[in-house]
């Protein structure tokens, strides 16, 4: 490849090259945002959990609450018999307790009374008078989750950089967590290119395409909880892209490209890039195909970070989800 690639750089060695000059990973902001807002961003730091969950010990069946002793020998031919004692409400705390010998009802999710141990399943049952007839045998805690059986007091629940989609929401909602600490990551996209003219643009002139890169980066970002700002198009005119380069560098945390990294006189992508305060421009081209041309530059005293991406759709595309989304 000629032009400004001279040599290309496997991409595990970019990333780890890149993340030892720019000392990653970065402490980065965060703002607590509420629950409903946080859906589809990334967690900013480990989450955990403020009290046990289940709270308290509760039946997995609709069933009988017994002592597991009293029914260890019962079968469909020897069944054994229990007094009925009461019934568990669903949502109250039971106000009795299960001695040897006695059974109480209880619903799926109700508390288990004390003393009782086990749930016997309703179909190994049947109801006569004030007697349970138990037609087979339950150990201590079958069909049961005990108390903090799933997250003790303390326990850490969803580590930093977790995503907050249906799999985690229901975690924090299940602990009463209503506000999360979300990363405040400021991402800006540009695309560059002469040729290069809005989605809206109708009728499309002879030589210009629409930008797919911008959008398509954007809504990539998004869908692995990094929020991003489409900022447009970029001239590929020298000192107007400089100006404009330099301008979002300072509004934003990382600044991602697409265009500027083709070989061509009119891209200034690697020379701006090599302006930039130590350590720089730090990697110029990848050895994957497609997306040979990509650059990666940064500078460490202030914590910037900038990926020109190709800008074929495909290459484009293939370099985000490989590189830039791994740094």
């Amino acid at each position: 490849m000629s032009g400004f690639v001279k040599e290309v750089t496997p991409r595990t060695d970019a990333l780890q090259y890149v993340a030892e000059r720019l000392s990653f990973p970065w402490s980065v902001r965060s703002a607590d945002i509420p629950l409903d807002s946080a859906l589809g961003k990334r967690i900013a730091g480990d989450i955990e959990a403020e009290e046990q969950y289940p709270p308290f010990t509760r039946s997995l069946r609709d069933g009988y609450a017994v002592c597991s002793p009293d029914v260890v020998a019962a079968t469909p031919g020897t069944p054994t018999f229990l007094n009925r004692t009461g019934d568990v409400l669903m949502g109250t705390v039971p106000e009795f307790s299960i001695a040897s010998g006695e059974a109480a009802a209880i619903p799926t999710g109700g508390i288990l009374p004390n003393g009782a141990d086990a749930v016997v399943m309703l179909e190994s049952t049947t109801s006569t008078g004030g007697w349970i007839e138990v037609r087979n045998a339950v150990q201590s805690g079958d069909n049961v989750i005990h108390a903090g059986e799933e997250f003790s007091a303390g326990q850490k629940v969803l580590s930093r950089g977790d995503i907050v989609d249906f799999r985690t929401v229901s975690i924090l909602s299940t602990l009463g967590i209503k506000s999360v600490p979300s990363t405040d990551l400021r991402i800006s996209i540009l695309s560059t290119g002469d040729e290069i003219v809005p989605v809206e643009t109708r009728p499309l002139p002879p030589g210009r395409i629409r930008d797919v890169n911008g959008w398509s980066v954007r809504s990539l970002l998004s869908r692995y909880g990094f929020e991003a700002s489409y900022r447009g198009i970029l001239s590929d005119e020298g000192d107007d892209f400089e100006a404009a380069v330099r301008d979002e560098i300072e509004k934003c945390d990382v600044l991602v490209l697409s265009g500027g990294s083709s070989v061509g006189v009119r891209d200034h992508c690697s020379r701006v890039l090599e302006k930039l305060p130590p350590p720089g421009l730090m990697v110029r081209g990848i050895n994957i195909v497609p997306g040979k041309p990509t650059l990666i530059a940064g500078c460490l005293e202030e914590k910037k970070l900038v990926v020109s991406l190709p800008g074929h759709p495909l290459s484009c595309l293939t370099v985000a989800f490989v590189l830039l989304l791994p740094l």
